[in-house]
């Protein structure tokens, strides 16, 4: 697995595209300003990686992260991927919005190390709420991506 920032809006446009076709809630939607990394293996790309809605005052950042097929998460991606959070970016918060009714894509973050923050009732449409998950910079210092 090679993690490949996009290195041209052209690129951040195509991964952002890719990754907000396999969301549900984004699907049709864009990120507005961002920046994009995808995650490539044999040539394909398989993840994608979306980092929106930066707030520099309050120093929190927004993920989103699509994947076509299995095993992507390496080491070395995330790594990467919270290294441009927390080191490049220098977000103190990096956050994540997903549905109530995906209990793989919460353990899935609960394992990066993001922590349930609150649901969002009926954000995503009658019956479907958004669950707000988050990871501060202090606590990703102590994950196993944080790690020199």
């Amino acid at each position: 697995m090679t993690l490949v920032f996009a290195a041209t809006p052209e690129e951040t446009t195509f991964i952002a595209s890719w990754v907000a076709d396999r969301i549900d809630h984004v699907r049709g939607g864009d990120f507005g300003l961002c920046t994009s990394a995808g995650v490539v293996r044999n040539g394909d790309l398989v993840a994608g990686v979306v980092f929106n809605d930066w707030q520099p005052r309050h120093e929190t950042l927004q993920v989103s992260i699509a994947a076509s097929s299995n095993g992507w998460a390496t080491r070395g991606v995330l790594v990467g991927l919270f290294g441009y959070a927390f080191r490049t970016a220098v977000a103190n918060k990096l956050w994540a919005t997903m549905p109530h009714d995906r209990p793989d894509v919460l353990v899935f973050n609960r394992r990066l190390g993001f922590r349930q923050e609150g649901t969002l009732r009926h954000h995503f449409g009658p019956g479907r709420h958004a669950v707000i998950s988050s990871i501060l910079r202090a606590e990703w210092k102590r994950s196993p991506w944080g790690k020199e």
